[in-house]
Order: structure tokens, then sequence, then C-alpha cells
């Protein structure tokens, strides 16, 4: 029972996490009136030398570290419930992409002018593209997974649902940038919190152990 409990508590981590991603975001757009977020990317909040961002950093630093608890809980849940192995394996991508987001963004948040190519901000980006190409993969991996093994039909199209929203909205990155559409801000948020909602949902769903998703009838 108090192992049951505690697993609980720690697949809760994930509700919490996207919390305070969303106070991040928001709050730093209100604190900094020059912000644009329909053309700036998010990772711009917490830049070195932007506005707030110590303080922004804070929020990122305590959603990075939920995240990661939650993943290793629903790692666990996995092998509790005997899901398959490409459930099970999809909780790991999960959990990798996590792990590298939270000390990738650390290590190398943008530097000052993010336009430079440095190296800095060439490891930004490729911890994003890392970050982003997990986020599909694990996403695709549970969809397939609880549709076709576990039978948990309701959970398993929702989860495909995102991830094709996801590969939408990140084509639209390069599409912007093609027409000169300047979007950049608009496109991110789409993939960002499409995910990050997902995330909510998913930890809502496990956390009070919802029959309606978690059941085959």
């Amino acid at each position: 029972m108090k192992k049951s409990i505690s697993l609980k508590i720690l697949k809760s981590f994930g509700m919490i996490g996207v919390i305070f991603y969303f106070i991040h975001v928001f709050l730093g757009q209100f604190l900094w009136k020059e912000y644009n977020p329909i053309t700036t990317d998010i990772s711009s909040l917490t830049a070195v030398g932007a506005p707030n961002a110590e303080l922004l950093g804070i929020f990122t630093l305590i959603f990075g570290i939920c995240l990661v608890i939650f993943a290793i809980a629903m790692v666990i849940e996995s092998v509790n419930e005997n899901y398959s192995s490409i459930t099970k394996l999809g909780f790991i991508f999960l959990l990798a992409m996590t792990i590298i987001s939270l000390i990738g963004f650390a290590l190398f948040p943008l530097s000052p002018d993010k336009t430079t190519l440095n190296f800095q901000n060439t490891m930004h980006i490729i911890i994003a593209g890392i970050t982003a190409l997990f986020s599909v993969i694990f996403l695709f991996l549970l969809g397939i997974g609880f549709l076709k093994k576990e039978k948990l039909i309701r959970l398993g199209e929702i989860t495909l649902i995102v991830a094709i929203l996801m590969v939408i909205f990140g084509v639209l990155n390069p599409i912007s940038i093609a027409l000169d559409l300047n979007i950049l801000g608009l496109a991110e948020r789409g993939v960002i919190f499409s995910l990050e909602a997902f995330i909510f949902f998913l930890s809502f769903v496990y956390t009070f152990n919802l029959k309606y998703f978690l059941s085959n009838n």
C-alpha cells in the first residue's frame, strides 16, 4: 500500500512540472514587455542576459526535475503493469528526453547574441532537436503500444493525435522560415504546448487511475 501511494505521488509530478513550465512562460512574457510570443522562441526568455532569466531559470529547473521524477515513475508503472516492450520503450524515451532536456538546456542556454552560431548556441539547437525527436518517438511508441498491445484505445488515440499535432507544428518552423512568415514563437508554442498539455493529461490519468482511459472497455 505504501509503495502504491508513493508511486502515485511520483506520478503527480508530471502535473506539477507542467504548471511550473507554464508559469515560466507566461510570467516571462508578462515581465518582458518587449517580448513578442509570436515571433520569438521560448528559449529567449532564459537566454544569457535576458530580463528575469535567473528568476525564470528557477521555474525551468523545478519543471525539469519534476518531469524526470514523473518519467521514472512511468517507467516503474509500465513494469508493474506488465506493459509490452513497445510501451515500456516509449516511457524509456520519455525518461531519456527529460534527462537530456534538464541537463542540456541548463548547460547550454542561448547566448546573448542568439543569431551567432557559436558553440553554446549550436549545442542549444542540438539539444532542442534531440528533445523534439525523442518527444515524437516516445509519443508514437506509446500511442502504438496503448492501441495495439495494451488495448487502451482512448489513451492510444489521444497519444497519436498529440504526436501528429507535434509533427504538424514542427513542420511549420521550416515553412515559416522559407516563406519569411516570422512566426517562430507561434510554431514552437504549438509543438511544446501540445507536449506539455499531454504530459499533464497523462500524469492526471495515472495519478488518479482514471478507468475511462486505463481500461479496455
